[in-house]
C-alpha cells in the first residue's frame, strides 16, 4: 500500500508478485491469506504504451539522453500530452507527462515519474540495485503457501521434446 511521505498509515505489503519470463508464469502471493495464485504471464510489450489511451491525443515524445542510476546505464524518455479544452470536460488545456529511465541491460524502468495536475506527481524509483545472480528463493513462493494454479492446462504443459 502506497502511503505519502508524511502519511499517518503504515505501508503494508498486500501482495507480492513473482514473474518468470522464461517459463511465462507469475505467482501472485497474498501473505495475509497464505496463498499464491499461479498464472500464465505473456511476454511484456516491446513498446511503451502512449498516454493517449482511447482518445485521439498523440503524445509528444522527447529523448532525454542517458544517465547512470545505481551503476546501471539508462535511457530517458518523456511523453507529454496536452488535453485540449473541452476534451474531458476541462475549461483549459491540461498538460501531463510521463518520464521513464529504462535500463536495456535489466529490461525495466529504474525511474518512472507521472506528472498530471489531476493526480499530482507520482515518482517510482528502483533503489539498492545489486547486479549478479539473485538467490533462487526470491523467485519461489513461500514454502508454506497454498498454490492455486489458474493457468490454462494447455499453457501449463511443458514443451515436449522432438525426436
Amino acid at each position: 500500500m502506497l502511503v505519502p511521505k508524511n502519511g499517518k498509515q503504515e505501508s503494508l505489503v498486500n501482495q507480492t508478485e513473482i514473474s518468470d519470463p522464461i517459463l511465462k508464469q507469475q505467482y501472485i502471493c497474498r501473505p495475509s491469506e497464505n496463498t499464491c495464485q499461479l498464472e500464465f504471464r505473456p511476454p511484456p510489450p516491446t513498446a511503451v504504451q502512449p498516454l493517449g489511451g482511447t482518445n485521439k491525443i498523440d503524445p509528444a515524445i522527447q529523448c532525454l539522453g542517458t544517465q547512470s542510476i545505481g551503476g546501471v546505464e539508462t535511457v530517458g524518455t518523456r511523453e507529454t500530452i496536452v488535453i485540449p479544452p473541452g476534451e474531458i470536460g476541462n475549461d483549459s488545456p491540461i498538460n501531463t507527462s510521463r518520464e521513464f529511465w529504462f535500463s536495456p541491460k535489466l529490461g525495466l524502468n529504474l525511474i518512472s515519474v507521472r506528472d498530471d495536475p489531476r493526480f499530482g506527481t507520482q515518482r517510482f524509483e528502483l533503489s539498492d540495485i545489486q547486479l549478479g545472480e539473485p538467490d533462487a528463493k526470491l523467485f519461489s513462493p513461500p514454502e508454506d503457501s497454498r498454490i492455486i494454479d489458474l493457468r490454462d492446462p494447455v499453457e501449463a504443459e511443458a514443451p515436449k521434446a522432438q525426436n
